[in-house]
């Protein structure tokens, strides 16, 4: 018996809303996980490539090294206030526990705020930490992005990165309170400056390589 053509489009289009649905939960459900994971103990991706360690595979200098303040003024001011803000709250951590899940916790949050702070007093966030979008892209493409294959892969990179949803701070989580978007956002702009930049460009090196190899994995789509 053979189908008519109405049919067949009921079934298509029948189809295809089931595959969006579960497209939907599975990508909810993922933005949920990683919500719960924004302070978690085992190092997510944009934490462990935080700003002081982030190293460039791109061009002869490290052009997203300290973004937003590359003279460190903001930065030595930063690390004394954080340290005074977590001094008055946070119970000192006996040396054998420095990594335990508490240690490590405490440790995220203090470079959120961190560069939560250092983001402010460079305008580059708001009062709230949020983003400042018309500054940032302003700063970036006048004083990070000078050549024009830097102004090239910065420009989509902060086409993205400005874009972005980023995880919030968990609402469970009330002591020393900082808004996370920063690092989050620090990283992406790093990332999407990495992994697109020109092939004449790119350092050859096994360090590098090895890098690389885990921008393909963090594309994948299986990630």
């Amino acid at each position: 018996m053979k189908m008519s053509a109405n049919t067949a489009m009921v079934k298509f289009i029948a189809v295809a809303v089931v595959l969006f649905y579960i497209s939907v939960i599975s990508v909810d459900a993922g933005h949920h996980r990683r919500g719960k994971e924004l302070l978690d103990t085992d190092d997510s991706d944009f934490f462990r490539c935080k700003q002081a360690s982030r190293k460039s595979c791109c061009g002869p200098d490290n052009a997203m090294k300290r973004f937003g303040d590359k003279d460190k003024v903001a930065a030595d001011e930063c690390y004394a206030q954080v340290a005074e803000k977590f001094a008055k709250t946070t119970v000192t951590t006996p040396k054998q526990d420095l990594f335990s899940s508490e240690a490590v916790k405490v440790t995220k949050k203090k470079q959120f705020c961190l560069h939560e702070c250092i983001g402010k007093k460079n305008k580059l966030l708001t009062e709230d930490g949020s983003l400042n979008k018309t500054f940032i892209a302003d700063y970036a493409m006048k004083s990070i992005f000078k050549e024009q294959w830097q102004k090239q892969i910065g420009q989509k990179a902060l086409d993205k990165c400005l874009e972005e949803t980023y995880i919030p701070w968990p609402a469970e989580e009330t002591e020393n309170k900082c808004n996370p978007v920063y690092v989050q956002f620090q990283h992406c702009m790093w990332f999407e400056y990495e992994s697109n930049c020109p092939s004449d460009k790119i350092k050859l090196t096994k360090k590098c390589e090895k890098t690389r190899n885990r921008y393909r994995m963090q594309k994948s789509p299986s990630n």
